[in-house]
């Protein structure tokens, strides 16, 4: 059966096809069938390459990929089973569906994981607000579109969303929140009259910071007058930082329909007839999930109309452009959603009210604990042992009786004035002259030594 490339000791541990790694990243990064990598070798020796390797290996990380696997994999020997069908290629139907089986027994229950990643998410949050202040900005915005992951050579690239390598759940880069803020700025500068392009020049630069490739061959080449005698060369004055889910992001099994490659080459109406294209299944985000943007001045300018000007394009860019692979087909669209980034700020600040309320009291308990540690050591030592002993219960006060021989002179005082002031003490001394004659003798002796008054 195929493995995965990797040694003998790594398939034992994790299993051939990678089954038993839970962690998504991982899965993608280490473990993944490439669709040039030979799986195995046929009878004559030749490298056998299954592109569906490739494909399920990349469709497990969504959370119903196991059913479509199983359903690949129900195909294959479906296939098998057929009359006409060559023993090799039995064989080989048969692998196939074994591996898409192995496949499709990775399994997680990311639940846990994925309410985590959204509570460390809105810490950060809670953090970033305290630690910049006005100087930072925050776009709360909803998938109303899936959003895509997009491929190239079947190998899942990190353009507009990856991975987290600890969650294992998606986020989305803040160079790929920058890219689609700035392709706003520059659809903005292009359709702006003459007379504002100038100064709204000059705003781009402050915001996203230009170089000279952008004026030789990118984006701002038709834009060089503008430059006068500044250097090409400048730092914009805004940090984009990754956006992650504030809930539930989950990863399902998407599909993309492929072409007709013999149909377009030839263009040939019975071409198409005899090709057999198969959707090409890819993973994406569902919609629904909420992600947190941050903004924040970087130190270059603190101007604060900058930061507002780059949140009107990123805002922008999420409502109007979208973000991602796909946007032409309805993927990767946010709508802003103020109010969930006002009801986590609500819920901080009630987190915050529990917590300093629990801090006062502790605050209080300590000062009363200090209180009374003050009071107590005013008191006259044997006055000190009474309140000491008072607050024994009664199991632990008879056991005090029977090691008062070995206990210090104050507390041997402190015992037996208790006997004989406090109502209840004197009661249990009366209860022990009855029953417990030895005890009764041990204490008159230590009273006698300490030449104090009898006892009643």
């Amino acid at each position: 059966m195929a493995r995965i490339p990797i040694s003998p000791d790594v398939a034992e541990l994790i299993g051939d096809a990678a089954e038993k790694v839970e962690n998504r990243s991982l899965l993608l990064d280490k473990f993944a069938f490439h669709k040039k990598w030979p799986c195995e070798t046929d009878s004559r020796g030749r490298d056998v390459k299954w592109d569906e390797a490739s494909r399920w290996s990349f469709m497990r990380i969504a959370e119903d990929a196991s059913q479509i696997l199983n359903r690949d994999a129900a195909e294959k020997r479906r296939r098998a089973q057929g009359q006409n069908v060559e023993p090799e290629n039995r064989e080989r139907y048969l692998d196939e569906a074994r591996l898409a089986e192995s496949l499709a027994r990775v399994s997680w229950n990311d639940k846990e994981i994925a309410d985590l990643r959204a509570r460390h998410t809105q810490r950060f949050l809670a953090i970033f607000r305290a630690a910049y202040g006005e100087r930072a900005a925050i776009t709360i915005g909803q998938l109303e579109g899936r959003l895509a992951i997009n491929l190239a050579e079947s190998l899942i690239q990190n353009a507009g969303i990856s991975l987290d390598r600890l969650f294992g759940l998606p986020f989305i880069p803040g160079s790929a929140v920058k890219g689609v803020s700035r392709h706003a700025a520059l659809e903005e500068l292009r359709e702006a009259p003459a007379e504002k392009k100038r100064a709204l020049f000059d705003l781009f630069r402050s915001v996203f910071g230009t170089a000279d490739t952008d004026f030789k061959n990118g984006d701002l080449r038709s834009y060089c007058s503008f430059l006068g005698t500044r250097e090409e060369n400048q730092k914009g004055a805004i940090a984009w930082l990754p956006a992650y889910p504030i809930n539930r992001a989950r990863i399902v099994v998407d599909l993309t329909n492929v072409h007709y490659p013999d149909y377009y080459r030839s263009g040939q109406i019975e071409d198409m007839s005899n090709e057999r294209p198969q959707p090409n299944p890819f993973p994406s985000v569902e919609t629904g999930a909420q992600f947190a943007f941050c903004l924040c001045l970087n130190g270059m300018k603190e101007d604060l109309a900058l930061l507002a000007e780059a949140e009107r394009w990123l805002n922008m860019a999420l409502t109007v452009r979208g973000l991602g692979a796909k946007t032409a087909c309805g993927y990767g669209w946010f709508s802003l959603r103020p109010e969930v980034l006002e009801n986590l700020k609500e819920a901080e600040r009630k987190e915050i009210a529990v917590a300093s309320q629990a801090a006062a009291e502790a605050k209080t308990a300590a000062d009363r604990s200090k209180a009374e540690e003050t009071r107590l050591q005013s008191l006259d030592p044997v006055l000190r042992e009474s309140e000491v002993l008072l607050k024994l219960a009664d199991e632990a006060f008879a056991h005090h009786a029977k090691e008062l021989a070995s206990r210090p002179e104050v507390q041997q005082r402190a015992f037996i004035e208790l006997l004989r002031t406090n109502p209840q003490k004197r009661d249990r001394w009366k209860t022990w002259k009855k029953k417990k004659p030895d005890l009764i003798k041990s204490i008159d002796a230590i009273r006698e030594a300490l030449k104090l008054p009898p006892l009643p």
